[in-house]
């Protein structure tokens, strides 16, 4: 009895704990998404108020049914800067921008629901690290290009593309106010001092509130900054349903909506992703999709606009200890209660503030040290990165996007679609270097191949012309050393017999080593497995290099009765072979 009573306890106490620590995370992120999210807001074209709304109603659905504790939903800078985009070619009228926001996150949450069913999670991890790192940087380029009007105190701009950005700021320019230029850098100075000096500390919040402190003090004294307020914050909640009156539907509505819902999945799931593999647990990607998309449903009916996973806030969540979902519901309230509280206090709020915040935002947002690696270092992600950042400024961002990931895809086809096949020339003891077919390949009594990565149709032809090749010259046995290949297509099954039945009819032997139990089965019951002979279709084994020695074993009793026994049994690394190794490996399987 005594024994079940402590174990109450300290689960209550436990318990316990684990509420204050959500409860003092859920804190700390609303004090900083309300102005985080109303500046979300404004990089979309949206009154500040949407931004609001957005964090509530995406907060409250995605914690409720997401299943990753620390995952933050709602605005997110790169969806706003889409949106931005979006909405300055598929709503030329501002008056229907508010309507054609929520229609466009109505699409992006029914395409994610889509994905979820289709599993397109899964898929997530074959989107290059370029592509993430591209979509940071021209997101960021493009947060500093539309905040350069209300950091000089100019009118702002609607421009989509940066570089009628960057121009039609230039006309403005004779009308830049000092003292909005002072407010937005001293914003953006302090804002990325204090989180790198107290990464902790709500700085954002503390930095905006501070700033509307100080034109509050001037307009007491009488003086006028001429600095633009955000306006006033309505301090209710959404008032229901939106009407949609004045959207039109078009291409960049329905192209940008996809973009956006891709650009959410990825993100999100990659934040899950990495807190998953942290705390040790599978990540449960239909159900994230599932949470994002009824967010973004939920939103686009109730005034707001198209959101993701929140890296920022999702860090902050973690950092700020908290343990459950309930984190995020308790964020989500706060920020209600905050606006409904102290709504006229956001009116002191400055653009050129906003403007130095998103700044400091967009510099802490891209992963420098992977940009800068990238373009020093990776030839093909430069290229995927440089096309992105290059049409950053000459289209919206979402074609970009799309352009983006279309040429990433086409470079992975492209080294996918290669034929990996070395020859493994002997080395000094029993090990193997691998070097590239060459004129000299076939030339010895056993020649032994490689083949590396998947086999699909596009290698068939290809394959079949470098074996028919090496084939011509004769070698009295061939190994096909097959273990770093674990997929074979028929296509590239029905290339192989061919010539394989041809090197055979004139006296060649053809050994496959290498072979998992399912590639053997499937071997077996093909007009390849009627050529050769079953006991040259080695699978591998539990023992290191077995089926590779097996290989070898056999393929020397054959060599040693050949007639004229003249040639050495394999090619040997040196200098008449006339390359150097590839790499050093054992006879391995």
């Amino acid at each position: 009895m005594g024994q079940m009573h402590a174990e109450a306890v300290d689960r209550i106490t436990h318990d316990g704990r684990t509420i204050g620590r959500d409860f003092q995370a859920g804190l700390t992120v609303a004090l900083v998404a309300i102005p985080q999210c109303m500046a979300f807001a404004t990089i979309a074209g949206l009154t500040p108020a949407a931004g609001l709304y957005t964090a509530v109603v995406m907060g409250l659905v995605g914690a409720a049914v997401s299943a990753t504790p620390k995952l933050n939903i709602g605005p997110a800078v790169t969806t706003s800067t889409m949106v931005f985009a979006i909405l300055a070619v598929a709503a030329k009228n501002p008056e229907h921008r508010a309507a054609t926001a929520g229609v466009l996150a109505i699409l992006v949450g029914l395409f994610t629901f889509v994905g979820g069913i289709l599993k397109i999670g899964q898929f997530a991890k074959f989107v290059s690290r370029s592509v993430l790192i591209g979509l940071t940087a021209g997101a960021a380029i493009l947060i500093f290009g539309s905040q350069l009007p209300p950091f000089f105190g100019v009118a702002s701009t609607h421009e989509p593309t940066l570089i009628w950005i960057l121009l039609d700021t230039l006309t403005r320019m004779g009308g830049m106010n000092l003292s909005a230029v002072i407010m937005a850098a001293a914003t953006l100075t302090l804002i990325l001092l204090g989180n790198r000096v107290l990464p902790r500390f709500p700085m954002p919040f503390v930095v905006l509130l501070f700033g509307g402190v100080v034109v509050w003090l001037f307009e007491r004294a009488g003086i006028d900054l001429g600095l633009q307020t955000i306006g006033s914050v309505p301090r209710k909640l959404p008032p229901g349903l939106s009407s949609f009156d004045g959207v039109v539907f078009g291409t960049d509505l329905v192209v940008g909506a996809g973009a956006i819902a891709i650009v959410g999945i990825i993100q999100t799931l990659a934040i899950a992703k990495s807190f998953a593999t942290r705390d040790h647990r599978k990540i449960d990607s239909r159900r994230e999709l599932l949470a994002l998309g009824l967010a973004n449903v939920a939103t686009g009916c109730l005034h707001g606009f198209p959101g993701a996973g929140s890296f920022a806030r999702s860090g902050l969540n973690d950092m700020a200890g908290a343990r459950t979902r309930m984190s995020g519901i308790i964020a989500a309230i706060t920020v209600a209660a905050i606006v409904l509280a102290g709504a006229p206090l956001a009116e002191r709020i400055t653009k050129p503030a906003i403007a130095g915040l998103l700044m400091a935002t967009a510099w802490s947002l891209v992963e420098w040290k992977a940009f800068l690696q990238i373009v020093r270092r990776e030839r093909r992600d430069r290229v995927v990165l440089g096309i992105m950042i290059l049409c950053v400024f000459v289209l919206p961002i979402h074609w970009a996007i799309v352009i983006g990931l279309s040429v990433s895809i086409a470079i992975f086809l492209r080294r996918v679609s290669r034929l990996h096949l070395f020859e493994m020339v002997a080395s000094t003891g029993h090990a193997f270097s691998e070097h590239r077919v060459d004129q000299q390949t076939g030339s010895s009594a056993i020649t032994m191949l490689q083949i590396e990565g998947p086999l699909f149709f596009a290698h068939a032809e290809d394959m079949a012309d470098t074996l028919r090749t090496v084939f011509q010259r004769r070698p009295r046995v061939t190994i096909l050393r097959m273990r770093r290949t674990h997929q074979i297509d028929y296509s590239v099954v029905s290339a192989l017999t061919r010539v394989a039945q041809a090197y055979i009819r004139d006296g060649g032997t053809l050994i496959i080593c290498g072979l998992t139990e399912k590639m053997r089965a499937t071997v077996l019951v093909s007009d390849l497995g009627k050529t050769i002979r079953p006991r040259f279709l080695l699978q591998t084994t539990r023992e290191v290099f077995g089926s590779a020695h097996e290989a070898i074993r056999i393929a020397e009793e054959i060599a040693r009765t050949e007639p004229s026994p003249a040639r050495s049994l394999f090619r040997e690394n040196g200098p008449a072979t006339g390359n150097r190794p590839r790499r050093s490996v054992a006879t391995a399987d």
